[in-house]
């Protein structure tokens, strides 16, 4: 009998952290979306790390079912990609990311999945032109976690003010 009371322990626990570790699920964004290209930099769970958004699609199918390049059933979401920079193990780390941007609990949402076989998922928010925030989690435990954090960088001759 304790047995089983352990083992259907070892299954609620397992279904938590399972439920802890994916991204919010997005709805189809309205109306004009803003333009997240650039360099963004910030924290996640306190370590350093760099976003670059190399481009925005306005439509990419995220689930359902397709056969070759058409999509049979699923919906379509505006998308991203880019290339994510963070120190893991004290080494500076760069993985090619994809990214959909929908709305969750009524605010504009991005979610990044790094291109690497560990897998993880950032979730972020933008709170106003220039700054996201959110929560991400690595399937490692040398990886980051946690909070995340970032503020777009200025570009062009305002990133580079004359001396």
């Amino acid at each position: 009998m304790k047995l089983r009371w352990a083992a259907l322990l070892v299954v609620a626990v397992a279904a938590l952290l399972a439920a802890c570790s994916t991204p919010p699920p997005l709805a189809t964004p309205a109306g004009l979306l803003p333009d997240l290209r650039g360099t963004w930099k910030g924290t996640w769970g306190g370590t350093p790390l760099t976003l670059v958004i190399l481009d925005q699609r306005d439509a990419a199918p995220v689930d359902g079912v397709s056969v070759g390049p058409w999509q049979v059933f699923g919906r379509d979401l505006p998308g991203v990609s880019g290339i994510l920079t963070l120190k893991v193990r004290s080494e500076l780390v760069s993985v090619n990311v994809q990214g959909r941007l929908g709305t969750s609990n009524g605010r504009l949402t991005l979610v990044l999945e790094p291109a690497t076989a560990n897998g993880g998922w950032i979730s972020l928010t933008r709170l106003d032109e220039n700054r996201m925030a959110g929560t991400g989690a690595a399937q490692m435990s040398w990886e980051p976690q946690g909070p995340v954090e970032l503020i777009r960088q200025p570009q062009g001759p305002a990133a580079n003010p004359p001396a």
